[in-house]
């Protein structure tokens, strides 16, 4: 108990103990004197690294910038696929209500009229040209 009391003592005296002012102002100094001299002896391709890859450093992005532009993109492209869904569903509604009977005449006519040509040699990928 009496190593603790000399403690508690020792505590309380040198919670009044203060640095001088002159200490506060070469603080500064002195760290950024220390700060240049390790910078100095540091190798010279280590520092060019340093910065080269401090150019390629992205910004700090909050994460809801990144949530809420993943969730706009998400939105945008399920509308898309059911605004097109939509419209390829009311296509042949509003086309077939249109053609009157003649021109379904003519649009089977035309149909059955697709001919196909086949070419009278066999296209083959060997070389015309024989030695």
């Amino acid at each position: 108990m009496d190593q603790d009391t000399s403690i508690t003592k020792l505590l309380r005296l040198k919670r009044y103990e203060h640095p001088p002012e002159e200490y506060f102002q070469d603080f500064l100094a002195e760290f950024q004197v220390r700060q240049r001299a390790e910078v100095i002896h540091r190798p010279f391709l280590k520092i060019a690294w340093d910065r080269f890859s401090s150019l390629f450093v992205m910004p700090p992005v909050p994460r809801f910038v990144l949530a809420s532009s993943f969730a706009v993109a998400t939105l945008a492209t399920a509308l898309v696929f059911f605004w097109a869904q939509d419209e390829t569903e009311s296509l042949p509604g509003a086309v077939a209500s249109n053609v009157t009977s003649q021109d379904e005449a003519l649009a089977q006519k035309a149909a059955s009229a697709v001919q196909y040509v086949l070419p009278a040699r066999p296209v083959s990928y060997a070389s015309a040209r024989r030695f």
